[in-house]
C-alpha cells in the first residue's frame, strides 16, 4: 500500500494492458491474433526497431562526446589552463548524466533490441506457419 506506483485503479490497468497489443502478444501468444492483425503488429515492430536504432546511435554518440571532453580537459589542465580544464570537465559531467538518462529511457520505453527481435521472430515464425498450412509463402 504504501508502495505503490500509481494511483491508477485496477480496471484502468486492466483496460491498458488489453489495449497493449504487445502486451498480450507476449501474455497469451501469437495464436490468438489474426494474420492480418499480426501483419499491421509486424510493420509496427520493424517501426520501433529501427527507432530503437537511431536512438541508441544517438545516445552513443552523446556518450562518446564525454571521452572528448575528458581529453580536453586533461589536455587543458596539463597546458596550464585550469578554467578551461574545469569547464571541460563539467560539461563532460553533464553529457555523462545524459547518456545514463538516454540509455535508461531506452530501457524503460523498449525494453532491450532482444526483446523486440524476439517478438518480431515469435511473430514471423506464426504468420510462416499460417502459410504452410494454407499452402502460400508468407506476406513478409
Amino acid at each position: 500500500m504504501w508502495f505503490r506506483k500509481s494511483k491508477e485503479q485496477p480496471l484502468e490497468r486492466l483496460e491498458r494492458e488489453a489495449n497493449d497489443d504487445f502486451h498480450l502478444l507476449a501474455e497469451l501468444g501469437p495464436s490468438y491474433f489474426g494474420a492480418e492483425h499480426l501483419v499491421e503488429l509486424h510493420e509496427r515492430l520493424r517501426w520501433r526497431m529501427a527507432r530503437f536504432d537511431r536512438l541508441q546511435r544517438l545516445n552513443m554518440l552523446i556518450g562518446l562526446t564525454a571521452i572528448g571532453w575528458l581529453a580536453l580537459g586533461l589536455g587543458a589542465m596539463l597546458a596550464g589552463w585550469i578554467t578551461v580544464a574545469q569547464i571541460a570537465f563539467c560539461i563532460m559531467g553533464v553529457v555523462l548524466a545524459g547518456f545514463i538518462a538516454g540509455a535508461w529511457l531506452l530501457k524503460w520505453k523498449y525494453e532491450s533490441r532482444g526483446e523486440l527481435e524476439y517478438t518480431l521472430r515469435t511473430i514471423e515464425e506464426e504468420l510462416r506457419r499460417r502459410a504452410a498450412l494454407h499452402g502460400r509463402s508468407a506476406p513478409l
